[in-house]
């Protein structure tokens, strides 16, 4: 429904009706998700109630006073659609002749329902993706930005991660909207729900209707392919068609559509048949048969081939198909993983996939599984190096190894897997669930006795904790790994990639955090060595790249960060690494290049990261990106936009206990509010910056916030109070005048100080530090 009537007021309170178990847990979660105000993805048949389950998420809500506007995306014509949500201004289009308010401004401070979002064509899906990001959106024919603070629900009866691997579905869409995921069983998963279903549907009718147990037995095993609202089409029809207010089968056989009774036998098992594993289900049915017929009769081939009416050769011909596969399948292992050490994932990728799909068939002993196993994770590795860490084939590929691995009870393989579920986890921003897994990981290792196991699992948590915002206890885990000035070479490592590139990107980012300049320089000159065109490793040449450049931007040595991630854009490109090719697109921008103006700078930051990183790596690099974009904006003088798009990454940093980018976040809210005239809240703002750095122990961050308080301060006649500030501030850092923060720092220092001014050298300066 599109029309105002409902947009102008709450939603209607409908009944869920149901006390299943299924049920009573899809309830108690929609009460829980209520309490947020994050995207909600609801799933299920069509005609089993989501926009039911839509309506009590929004009745639990906060803004359960505030509109409920339902959109179906499927009907709405391409033409229309941005006029449709986002509202028009009077002469937009042709026949425009008075403004019109979108969905979204009718949603205002409520809930906005997208139904069908399956059906949501591809080209429009970009329009309703940047909404998300960015919480903005313009009218058609305007040029006022207006912001969205409602809530999204979308539902869908379609498979949308089987869309996205048939390009009919954006990934990064997907993830937007999948913060939470509700699934709506149908009516076969909760049969006992039917008969209150049908009392609740009968009391409705305009003539009471009561049914006999026989009647209620009868609809409580008939089949309901239409769900719920099938099964209420029927009460309408019965209130109408039947005589009697007392209906019974024979009522119901006169006035229902006739469905021919399944088959008591033949309809479960073709139904059990059907869950077998793997795509061929003919095959893995021929197999269960065979082995069942050769268990019975104790390995006799001629005796199995008699149970199964077939002949000796027939069976021994299918045996040794089956094997002829086994070997194939091992061949494309063993030529998946040596492309896999030359980082060509792309190229064996459909040689893995090939190898999976010729043991699709094969008996679940455990060297089949074990060559199952293997199969899977690397598949997975191939996925994520390229198509993000968030690729929902690398997701599914790392959960079918997961399985495989607790069937044979490997604790080796669940610890190396358990990386790939961290990783997801650590780029999805579920920071707490990726330092427990991490943990885990770290548990098991130290009882493999595999060195190289303990080393990922002390990687995996220190990264974590970087992300977290406690680097001194990120270098404490890399000390404990061994990971410390390391020299040791992994080569491609049971992950596809070196672990001493990711060690020294977080021992130099730590470091840099703490205020130990020259340990930082250090590991970064060791990753330049490293990610010289002579590493014979594309995939490890990337992260040698990405840590390298990442320095540069953090020291804000613009001559080394320019060739560097120029280095990684051009070898990510080459190789198809996506996700690294937006982070050297996002590196580049902050160079702001001769020619390019901060607004150009931050519209090309902004496409690296939604185009190669959001959609393939997740969120964990919002807070750096949101805070480069933010100081290119300050430079174009566009504060307001910059205010709006810090506190957008703001929330979701808070919410999700990413700090390791918190203060300089809330310092450039500062800058942007005093740019906008606000001294007040900007000395505000400022003060808590400078109080979360010292927190957090971030030193860079701590003498930026300090050296624009006291800026702001000797501005309002408070010198005194502002030199005493930055003297704290500079106590006890080690000096080092190529750090931009603290040459800032020293300079104002010494200017406040002394009669006339001190210009700060800003020289090579990086955009963000």
């Amino acid at each position: 429904m599109t029309g105002d009537a409902r947009a102008n007021r709450p939603a209607p309170a409908r009944a869920v009706v149901g006390n299943s178990a299924v049920m009573r847990h899809l309830c108690g979660m929609a009460e829980r998700v209520a309490l947020t105000q994050r995207a909600l993805l609801i799933c299920g048949p069509s005609g089993a109630g989501k926009e039911v389950i839509a309506q009590l998420v929004h009745q639990h809500s906060a803004a359960r006073d505030a509109p409920f506007v339902d959109v179906n995306c499927g009907a709405i014509p391409e033409a229309l659609f941005g006029a449709e949500l986002f509202g028009s201004e009077r002469g937009a289009y042709t026949g425009s002749v008075a403004s019109r308010r979108g969905h979204f401004e009718m949603a205002s401070l409520g809930t906005l329902f997208l139904d069908e979002i399956g059906e949501l064509p591809l080209a429009l899906q970009p329009k309703l993706l940047r909404v998300l990001e960015t919480r903005t959106y313009r009218a058609v024919g305007s040029n006022e930005i207006r912001r969205f603070e409602g809530r999204i629900i979308a539902a869908t009866h379609c498979d949308l991660p089987a869309m996205i691997r048939a390009g009919k579905f954006r990934e990064d869409l997907y993830y937007r909207l999948a913060v939470f995921v509700l699934e709506v069983p149908g009516l076969d998963q909760r049969r006992e729900d039917i008969a209150d279903l049908v009392s609740h549907f009968a009391a409705c009718q305009p003539r009471r209707l009561t049914f006999t147990p026989a009647a209620i037995d009868f609809l409580c095993k008939r089949p309901w392919p239409g769900q719920v609202r099938e099964l209420r089409n029927a009460i309408d029809r019965l209130a109408v068609l039947a005589e009697s207010p007392i209906v019974n089968v024979e009522v119901l056989h006169k006035c229902l559509p006739h469905q021919a009774a399944p088959q008591a036998v033949a309809q479960p098992l073709a139904e059990a048949l059907m869950r077998l594993d793997g795509d061929n289900k003919l095959a893995a049915a021929e197999k269960l048969l065979i082995d069942h017929a050769l268990r019975l009769s104790d390995g006799n081939k001629a005796a199995a081939a008699r149970l199964l009416g077939v002949s000796r050769k027939a069976v021994e011909r299918r045996m040794s198909a089956r094997e002829d596969r086994l070997q194939l399948a091992q061949r494309c292992l063993d030529e998946g993983t040596r492309l896999s050490e030359c980082a060509e994932f792309r190229d064996a990728i459909p040689v893995l996939q090939h190898g999976l799909d010729k043991l699709a068939d094969a008996s679940l002993q455990d060297d089949q599984l074990r060559l199952r196993l293997e199969l899977h994770r690397l598949l997975a590795v191939c996925h994520r190096s390229v198509n993000g860490w968030l690729s929902v084939d690398a997701r599914s590929c790392y959960q079918r190894a997961l399985e495989h691995a607790h069937e044979l009870g490997d604790e080796a393989e669940v610890t190396t897997l358990l990386f790939g579920i961290w990783s997801t986890q650590l780029m999805s921003l579920e920071l707490a669930a990726a330092r427990a897994t991490a943990q885990e990981m770290l548990q098991r290792a130290q009882g493999s006795a595999r060195p190289e196991l303990v080393r990922q699992a002390h990687l995996a948590l220190a990264n974590t904790l970087y992300w977290l915002g406690d680097s001194q206890e990120a270098l404490a885990c890399l000390t404990r790994a061994g990971l410390i000035g390391a020299t040791l070479h992994d080569g491609a490592g049971s992950q596809g990639f070196d672990v001493v590139d990711l060690a020294l990107t977080l021992e130099g980012l730590s470091a840099f955090q703490m205020g130990a300049f020259g340990r930082g320089r250090a590991a970064w000159h060791r990753l330049i060595v490293r990610s010289g065109p002579d590493n014979p490793h594309a995939f490890n040449r990337v992260l040698a790249l990405q840590g390298a450049a990442w320095l540069a931007c953090m020291f804000g040595d613009a001559e080394r960060l320019g060739p560097l991630a120029s280095d990684l854009e051009a070898v990510a490109r080459e190789h198809g690494f996506i996700f690294y090719r937006g982070i050297g697109q996002v590196f580049l921008a902050c160079t702001l290049k001769p020619g390019r103006t901060p607004l150009e700078a931050e519209a090309a930051l902004a496409d690296g990261y939604e185009k190669h990183m959001l959609c393939q790596g997740g969120y964990l690099f919002n807070c750096f990106q949101a805070w480069k974009r933010g100081e290119l904006l300050l430079d174009a003088g566009a504060a307001a936009q910059c205010e709006a798009l810090i506190a957008q990454a703001l929330e979701l940093a808070i919410t999700q206990q990413d700090r390791a980018y918190l203060a300089q976040l809330i310092e450039v809210r500062a800058r942007a509010l005093l740019a906008m005239g606000d001294a007040a809240g900007a000395e505000r703002e400022l003060r808590s910056a400078l109080s979360t750095a010292e927190v957090l122990g971030a030193v860079p961050a701590r003498l930026s916030a300090s050296t624009h308080l006291a800026r702001l301060l000797a501005d309002s006649g408070r010198a005194a109070e502002g030199k005493a500030l930055l003297g704290r501030s500079l106590r006890g850092v080690e000096v080092d005048m190529r750090v931009t923060q603290f040459a800032q720092a020293a300079a104002l220092l010494s200017e406040l100080g002394a009669e006339g001014s001190i210009a700060v050298p800003m020289k090579g300066r990086v955009h963000g530090v």
